[in-house]
């Protein structure tokens, strides 16, 4: 008997034995394919390129080896914007050391098929960069964990540091951490990752700040090839203070040309200079949704802040929910596909919107031509005049390629209706700024009193009133407490503002006439069109 139990005892030794010496051995392969796997997706990334790899397996551990670098056209693309000690980091390869533990109690007593620890190692110039700001510290740290069912989870970490030049500049971070979990084979994935602040100091030129940064996005791959899901982006507070105007140069029209040809005039773009102030945000949240139904794509976006503050004047609360529906799966994947090939190029912003707009006029024409909605489910925006309302949609009703290069055809195959609030003052404020691209006075007629700014921002406030005035009175939309209210209703080139139909004046008929002084005009021609008529009385002068 007993030699029995001995003999059962052996038996059951050397298979835990074997068990514990071979699953290492076993989960060390396991976890290889996992890495394999994401090694795939790092190649197919439109941002970096991979260098080169080396994976060394062994029975109870192995080391993993990637350099890679951001893809050369893309830093060529956004190298104009970036700052000098940042452009030195991207220019340079890193290397990715990955020490991989394999077994099912390589991390902690949960089992796993491996924990990953990956080192960033730096070349010298790009490291000498980094130690100015995190010291001894390791800029990115980042542990891989694969369960046993091949799922995981990324956890990553950025540490705080505190910057100062004796040039005034200086930086203040507080840190970033997050991680991301992934399903076998990546086909969904969460990110969520927060920084508690960020304080830059640009010496006597101002600062800029944020607090309290929250990303969380949930992705799965769709049908389509799309990515589906949601995200949320929070922030509690966001501030800038500037000593020095600021440029600004917005190409409104350049909107417009991205599916026509329909050029509506610089006078559009307004250009100018943001007066020295401050900007302060507070609760600023943005979420999107999206989802597929066959071969459309409906996506939803939803964006708010609590308040803004500008200079000495409040705004807010805002509040914009869009939704686009019944979107062409294939057209936003060629925009996708073109997206893409262009970070692989060297390109300039004209050439990168060329391609675009020729995409969206060719292989993602689909996106126009397959009976799209555009819906304002809300825009609210209290502001220092009053609180903007609107609320609507838009769609195209069997537009074809060929009518994206026809204005006129565009606006029969379009249906919209909003409903609008919008404060008199406020438009009377956007006729000022408008038009202060379109009139200037000069310091001569200035000081000669011939001209003011002053007079001609209360002539258009009078125009403004005048014409809502008049609309009133046709019926086009009605005037309560300062709010404009009307509803738009457009359809096969008809417009209706307040149920009317809407008609504009006819253009007055002129004539050569009309064009002479008054009392000229009353006078018989003396003179016709062949040779001039001789008076009786100079005929039979000596």
């Amino acid at each position: 008997m007993k030699k029995l139990l001995i003999t059962v005892s052996a038996i059951v030794l050397l298979a835990l034995a074997a068990t514990f010496t071979g699953l290492p051995y076993y989960l060390g392969i396991k976890a290889e394919q996992s890495l394999a796997e994401q090694q795939q997706l790092l190649a197919q990334s439109n941002l970096l390129t991979i260098e080169s790899h080396r994976y060394e397996r062994g029975w109870f551990s192995a080391t993993e080896t990637t350099v890679i670098r951001l893809k050369p056209t893309l830093l060529h693309n956004i190298r104009p914007y970036l700052p000098e000690n940042l452009k030195t980091v991207l220019n340079e390869p890193i290397t990715l050391v990955s020490r991989v533990r394999h077994g099912p109690f390589a991390g902690s007593l949960t089992p796993v098929r491996a924990q990953i620890d990956t080192e960033f190692q730096y070349r010298p110039e790009a490291a000498k960069v980094l130690a100015r700001f995190f010291g001894d510290q390791a800029p990115v740290s980042m542990r891989n964990t694969v369960y046993l069912s091949g799922n995981g989870t990324i956890d990553l970490a950025v540490p705080a540091f505190d910057y100062e030049e004796l040039s005034g500049i200086a930086l203040d971070w507080k840190g970033l951490s997050g991680h991301t979990d992934y399903s076998s084979g990546f086909n969904n994935y969460t990110h969520e990752y927060t920084a508690p602040a960020l304080h830059i100091k640009l010496a006597d030129q101002g600062d800029a700040a944020f607090e309290n940064l929250h990303i969380r996005t949930e992705t799965t791959d769709g049908k389509n090839r799309l990515a589906l899901g949601n995200s949320s982006f929070k922030l509690d507070k966001f501030s800038m203070q500037w000593k020095q105007g600021v440029d600004y140069n917005v190409k409104l029209n350049e909107l417009v040309n991205l599916v026509t040809n329909l050029q509506i005039g610089a006078f559009i773009n307004p250009t100018g200079t943001i007066a020295p102030a401050n900007i302060v945000v507070d609760k600023l949240q943005f979420d999107t949704h999206t989802g597929e139904e066959g071969k459309w794509i409906n996506s939803e976006g939803r964006f708010q802040f609590e308040n803004l503050t500008y200079g000495d004047e409040q705004y807010g609360p805002l509040d914009i929910n869009i939704a686009a529906e019944h979107l062409d799966a294939q057209g936003l994947l060629a925009i996708k596909n073109k997206l893409a090939e262009l970070t692989s190029k060297e390109m300039s912003e004209e050439q990168i919107r060329r391609e675009l707009l020729q995409t969206a006029k060719t292989d993602a024409a689909g996106l126009f031509t397959q009976n799209p909605v555009l819906k304002v489910k809300t825009f609210s925006f209290k502001m220092p005049e009053g609180t903007v309302d609107v609320k609507g949609q838009l769609s195209f009703n069997n537009l074809n390629a060929a009518d994206m290069n026809d204005f006129a055809a565009m606006i029969r195959k379009t249906q919209a209706q909003f409903d609008m609030n919008i404060p008199q003052k406020l438009l009377e404020k956007l006729a000022i700024n408008q038009a202060g691209s379109l009139f200037s006075v000069n310091a001569e007629d200035l000081a000669e009193g011939r001209a003011s700014l002053d007079d001609i921002n209360e002539t258009l406030r009078l125009m403004v009133d005048s014409t809502i005035q008049s609309m009133q009175r046709e019926g086009y939309l009605t005037l309560n407490n300062g709010i404009v209210s009307t509803r738009i209703d457009l359809a096969g080139n008809s417009l209706q503002l307040n149920n009317k139909v809407f008609e504009s004046e006819p253009e007055p008929d002129f004539s050569e006439t009309d064009m002479l002084p008054e009392n000229t005009a009353s006078e018989p021609a003396i003179f016709g069109a062949s040779e001039p008529e001789t008076l009786p009385e100079a005929a039979s002068a000596p």
